[in-house]
């Protein structure tokens, strides 16, 4: 071997060097590998990181309908490169007039009719599209041919389904195209979803107007027809989406910035705002503060939740990151609007408080507090890197993990999303931590928390993305957590 030649040696620098992808020209990564391929298609298109995102969150609606679509919600993170700080996206639907009523009462329910709320993803997808530079006909493309002609249907789809069936079937008496003959249907089967096609068109051509035409005449029958609470004037005062400037925080020597209430971003800057610069950043310490955090972030906020994400960078070193939700479990409501193949998130009846006065109770039109959120953080230098994981209540201990060993002087994306991780069990308390901490961590851990569970490598459920603009050097990348079947590619 000559001398200055890099060898990969082991497991984790294999990994880390899998999961990555680097390119002069931009970068994508996204939960659905073929969502990642439709991404990076739209920058080799003419298109800007807005494009290839929205582009591969649209075909994630097809690849991944359980975890989000046109019924659900979203947030989104977006840093231009003239920019000094980033833009946050909040696309949360609010809540609906007769919520509050219903709260009051003790009657709110966390799947079922009551707990649809308004989509606010269309409007999210729509604030993407506005600064793209491809036409939303031309983004949307490959969303609806995939509806239309087929793709494969995705083990984690099958496994789902099997965790919702019970869900779906007690609202869906006639059947739905997600269960053929009452059947989950089996990994790798070609699917084709022909109202998702039709419902992706719509949004296409009605754009602003998605919601108050055919599409969301639909969605308002399928919702009354079960006893819910939605309706037109609903939609018109709570869907919207809005452009908001970032919480923001040091994290040493750099700036952190988050997105703002009602997402989690503040719970996050909460627990890494103790923890200095330092060559190596305990992991009692960050275990600590994360456990702080989540018992203020218990007292103010809630939602669990099923989630995608997608992120991408372009040349022009503009990354934009975009979370995408169904919220909770993964077919949240349990209502689907056959005609249209959309599934009815909760995040109304799953996100609120039902606490009369509480800052997270269904106000009409208030957004519900949701665990979706994204960080980007500033240098050294020109460098930027921005970053987000779907996990429910676990979104923030794994990213401020991830930030606490960035502070720490882990600067590899790879390897930073492939390091170990714990997570911790709202119900019960205890943390499961996978194989790959020292032993002297592995104690720390103990002593701090109990129960404590141990896994393999890998083990937990993750989906951590991470893209990087250096454009000091002319290079972009992204990252796609190597626990799921994401993906990252680059040109």
């Amino acid at each position: 071997m000559t001398s200055g030649t890099w060898r990969l040696a082991g497991a984790v620098p294999i990994m880390a060097e899998q999961c990555q992808a680097r390119g002069p020209r931009g970068a994508v990564a996204a939960a659905a590998p073929v969502a990642a391929l439709v991404g990076v298609e739209m920058l080799r298109a003419g298109g800007n990181a807005f494009d290839a995102a929205l582009s591969a969150a649209l075909a994630e609606t097809v690849l991944l309908p359980p975890k989000c679509g046109l019924a659900g919600d979203l947030i989104a993170l977006a840093w231009p490169r003239d920019r000094a700080a980033p833009e946050a996206l909040l696309a949360i639907g609010g809540a609906p007039a007769g919520l509050a009523a219903l709260a009051g009462r003790g009657g709110m329910q966390a799947t079922g009719p009551t707990s649809v709320g308004v989509p606010g993803a269309p409007a999210g997808y729509l604030a993407l599209a506005q600064r793209g530079r491809l036409q939303l006909e031309r983004v949307a493309a490959p969303a609806i041919e995939m509806a239309r002609e087929g793709f494969c249907w995705s083990r984690i789809c099958s496994s789902l389904a099997e965790e919702s069936a019970g869900l779906v079937a007690r609202y869906n008496a006639a059947g739905t195209r997600y269960y053929p003959s009452g059947r989950v249907i089996e990994p790798g089967t070609v699917t084709m979803l022909p109202g998702l096609a039709a419902a992706l068109e719509r949004f296409v051509a009605d754009r602003e107007a998605f919601l108050a035409g055919e599409v969301g005449d639909a969605i308002l029958d399928c919702v009354r027809g079960h006893g819910g609470l939605l309706t037109r004037a609903d939609f018109e005062t709570a869907a919207r989406a809005e452009w908001v400037g970032t919480a923001s925080g040091p994290l040493g020597a750099r700036t952190l910035f988050a997105t703002p209430a009602p997402t989690h971003g503040p719970v996050l800057l909460r627990a890494l705002e103790r923890l200095g610069e330092s060559s190596r950043v305990p992991v009692a310490a960050v275990f600590s503060d994360v456990m702080a955090a989540l018992d203020w972030q218990g007292r103010a906020l809630a939602d669990p939740e099923g989630t995608s994400m997608v992120s991408a960078v372009d040349g022009d070193g503009t990354l934009v990151t975009i979370v995408h939700s169904n919220s909770f479990p993964r077919f949240g409501s349990g209502l689907i609007v056959e005609k249209y193949n959309l599934i009815l998130a909760n995040r109304a009846g799953r996100g609120f408080s039902s606490t009369p006065g509480h800052p997270n109770f269904p106000v009409a039109g208030r957004r519900p507090a949701t665990t979706l959120h994204a960080w980007a953080v500033a240098g050294p230098g020109s460098l930027r890197l921005q970053g987000a994981t779907p996990g429910g209540a676990n979104q923030m201990p794994w990213n401020a993990q991830t930030l606490a060993r960035l502070l720490g002087g882990e600067s590899d994306i790879g390897r930073l999303v492939a390091a170990p991780r714990w997570d911790w069990a709202e119900a019960t308390g205890a943390i499961t931590i996978e194989s790959g901490f020292e032993a002297a961590e592995i104690g720390l851990l103990r002593a701090a928390a109990k129960p404590v569970h141990e896994v393999g490598r890998w083990g937990l459920h993750s989906a951590m993305q991470i893209i990087v603009a250096d454009v000091q050097r002319g290079i972009v990348s992204a990252a796609a957590d190597p626990r799921t079947v994401g993906a990252a590619l680059a040109y």
